[in-house]
């Protein structure tokens, strides 16, 4: 059985391995961070970033984040745009009881615009509720594109709360 000062010792080096291991995913996090908050990517900024993405990311990673970041294919947007598509007529069909599919695609751009108005300003009504009332008194931003880091989190947190509350 190891001695209380070989335990030590091990435990020592054991804390000075995981230290030096983390100090290095913090100093490519901040690597990350200070490449994409850079105002122009120039080439060397984005060789920098792939250089800290590589060390944090394991072949997995990258190619997962390689699938991600490559562009939808016209037939995949095809696929998108025909879910949403059915998702719409699946839900206008179930507010209008009596219609078929056929009536649906039947309406004319007004119709479904004045169709669809109010489902969008009741979810931003919604929306503003949720960002209002947590954390209370907080000022709905009329545009996201003005929301500092920490309020854009603090958005995203809102809407996965309220992703997850539904059933």
């Amino acid at each position: 059985m190891a001695s209380p000062e070989q335990k030590a010792e091990h435990n020592r080096l054991a804390q000075a391995r995981w230290r030096e291991r983390h100090a290095m995913k913090r100093f490519a996090a901040q690597q990350i961070s200070n490449a994409i908050l850079r105002r122009q990517w120039t080439d060397e900024t984005i060789a920098e970033l792939a250089s800290a993405l590589t060390s944090v990311l394991n072949s997995a990673g990258i190619v997962a984040l390689r699938r991600a970041l490559k562009p939808k294919t016209p037939k995949e947007m095809a696929a998108i745009q025909k879910k949403t598509f059915r998702q719409e007529q699946a839900l206008w069909l179930r507010e209008h009881r009596g219609q078929t599919a056929k009536d649906f695609r039947r309406l004319s751009m007004e119709d479904l615009t004045a169709w669809r108005k109010p489902k969008a300003e009741a979810a931003l009504a919604a929306e503003r509720r949720g960002w209002e009332r947590d954390p209370p008194g907080q000022e709905w931003p009329e545009h996201l594109c003005g929301l500092s880091d920490a309020e854009y989190v603090a958005y995203a947190s809102v809407l996965r709360r309220k992703a997850t509350a539904r059933p």
